[in-house]
């Protein structure tokens, strides 16, 4: 891995290789935007993006301070995620590697993600979240109809699952089928009738359809269906609400479906390239992998990003969930180091008897709080 330092140390560079393949994160300030965006590049071809905002009174040498900190928390997650590959190669558990592919595809990683999966396939493990993680790779890599064979066969093992019908519709789309995407983005809406995502789709394969002219029933009566779909968009994603967005609207109430097509599409496009972290995925892959290097700092640090997490989302239960595996993965911290202390203890004084029971009792403690550990992550 090498790095390059430029704008005055502002801006930071990295290449990470991988299976051979080679890497680009970037990690630069947008001043006008107040943010610090870090990209992920691959032959040339953005894969993914995310921002941090900064306040503007920042001094220069703290904003240095935190493109450089931004940068390698991303750099260290792609690079941790990579060394893991690595440590699961022998690794029997399916259940793990798909989780493992699954956070590489969020990082935009699709050779690598699909890896994995085949691989979790390999072990026996039949998941329909697996074949919508290895259809999307595929439909980001082009092979268009091996995505949809993968989104069939996820539909076949969970019919009602949406995202699934979304991701075909997705691969529709892609092959200009426009009858079938919106046949498919509707199937989603029937099981979430508040999948925004699908809802987007819906009217991007509504536009296409005017554009190229397949289907006339679909077409029918669309100014006004159109009209019910951009407003929910809207509605359940209030940061929609743009000049471009206002834009396709408008477009719509005058049947201009070219501009209200070409503009969903780089609305699209924009939204795609943001990598998504789920700190949840994380807090599995590094307590199931890792537990043993984690200190009380390290516990206490994805505590507190958690604990930010619920602040922003009071009613999500399943962060919920993951603070109290972290709490148990703190008591094996701190059973670990009474384990340690009643051995020094006994070590000093070998006749020292209450040291020897409490030693005892801190390792019956010890073996239950791995078991434990243990079922909480399987």
């Amino acid at each position: 891995m090498s790095e390059v330092v430029t704008m005055e140390g502002y801006d930071h560079r990295s290449e990470i290789v991988s299976s051979g393949a080679r890497y680009y994160v970037q990690s630069s300030v947008v001043p006008a935007q107040r943010t610090v965006v870090t990209s992920l590049f691959h032959e040339g071809t953005l894969l993914s993006r995310q921002s941090e905002r900064y306040d503007a009174s920042l001094a220069p040498e703290s904003l240095r301070a935190l493109v450089r900190r931004i940068h390698d928390v991303y750099q260290l997650r792609l690079t941790s995620l990579i060394d893991l590959r690595e440590r699961l190669k022998k690794d029997v558990d399916g259940r793990a590697h798909l989780k493992l592919g699954e956070a590489l595809y969020r990082q935009k990683l699709y050779r690598e993600a699909m890896a994995e999966v085949i691989r979790s396939i390999k072990l026996g493990l039949e998941d329909a979240g697996g074949y919508s993680i290895l259809g999307n790779c595929l439909l980001a890599l082009g092979d268009l109809d091996k995505s949809v064979r993968s989104f069939q066969k996820g539909i076949d093992l969970a019919p009602n699952y949406a995202d699934l019908h979304n991701d075909l519709g997705r691969a529709y789309l892609k092959m200009e089928k426009c009858k079938e995407a919106a046949s498919a983005f509707e199937r989603a809406l029937e099981l979430n009738r508040y999948y925004q995502a699908a809802l987007l789709n819906l009217a991007l394969a509504l536009a296409m359809n005017v554009v190229l002219k397949q289907d006339y029933d679909l077409s029918r009566d669309l100014r006004g269906k159109m009209k019910r779909i951009l407003d929910l968009n809207v509605q359940l994603k209030p940061q929609l609400d743009t000049e471009e967005f206002r834009e396709v609207r408008q477009a719509a109430e005058s049947d201009r479906y070219q501009v209200v097509f070409e503009k969903l599409s780089r609305i699209k496009e924009e939204m795609d390239t943001v990598a998504t972290a789920d700190l949840s995925l994380e807090i599995y892959l590094i307590l199931k992998f890792r537990a043993d290097e984690l200190s009380e700092a390290d516990i206490d640090g994805l505590i507190e990003r958690l604990r930010t997490a619920l602040d922003a989302n009071p009613g999500f239960a399943d962060i919920q969930n993951d603070l109290g595996v972290l709490y148990a993965a703190k008591c094996k911290i701190m059973i670990d180091k009474a384990h340690e202390a009643f051995g020094q203890a006994l070590r000093r004084n070998p006749a020292f008897k209450k040291a020897e029971k409490n030693l005892k009792l801190a390792g019956n403690d010890r073996q239950g709080i791995h078991f434990l550990l243990k079922a909480l992550l399987d």
